[in-house]
């Protein structure tokens, strides 16, 4: 059994019944070890239906390798579900909620504005708050974005190359998600 984060994109529109209704449906088909219902989030992209706006639900599920499949096949067709992502978790990864990230990020970024010099940002380059790199730190993650989109460079953060692989990726996850912008204007 492999821990994977189930992360789905759930239609603004729908009303809250309907949301419920195939939620429960889906935590009775699959092994649900955590949920975190986020909420209504802006996305930095249209969808399909020209929404900029989704209910986004996380789910720590607990699967074989061969229920990956009947997970997807599960929301393939469905009109509530507007876009989804499963992310295999390794053994040391934490499932984090994202409202308990937000307010422990709220004093690292008061540190962040006071200690700022130029583009130089060390927040995950310490071994303390290596354990926090996740999509859902998006406050963070904000940081180590150029005006122009670009990821910084490792000259800049101090990040080792483990940590700079894993602050990328989570960033790639957060653009894909919608809650990052490509491009920032």
């Amino acid at each position: 059994m492999q821990n994977y984060e189930l992360v789905l994109l759930l239609n603004a529109n729908t009303s809250e019944a309907d949301r419920k209704a195939f939620m429960a449906d889906l935590e009775a088909k699959f092994t649900v070890k955590e949920k975190d219902e986020i909420g209504i989030q802006n996305l930095s992209f249209k969808l399909r239906d020209k929404n900029t706006k989704a209910y986004f639900v996380s789910y720590l599920l607990n699967l074989d390798p061969q229920q990956v499949k009947e997970v997807k096949a599960a929301l393939l067709y469905n009109q509530i579900v507007v876009r989804y992502e499963i992310y295999k978790m390794s053994a040391g990864q934490k499932f984090y909620h994202f409202e308990a990230l937000q307010s422990e990020f709220d004093k690292a970024i008061e540190d962040i504005k006071d200690k700022r010099f130029g583009q130089k940002i060390t927040f995950f380059a310490d071994a303390r708050n290596a354990k926090y790199i996740n999509w859902k730190a998006i406050p963070i993650l904000k940081y180590y974005l150029t005006r122009f989109g670009d990821i910084k460079p490792r000259l800049y953060t101090g990040n080792s190359v483990k940590t700079q692989k894993a602050v990328r990726q989570e960033i790639i996850r957060a653009r894909t998600l919608g809650l990052l912008n490509f491009i920032s204007r």
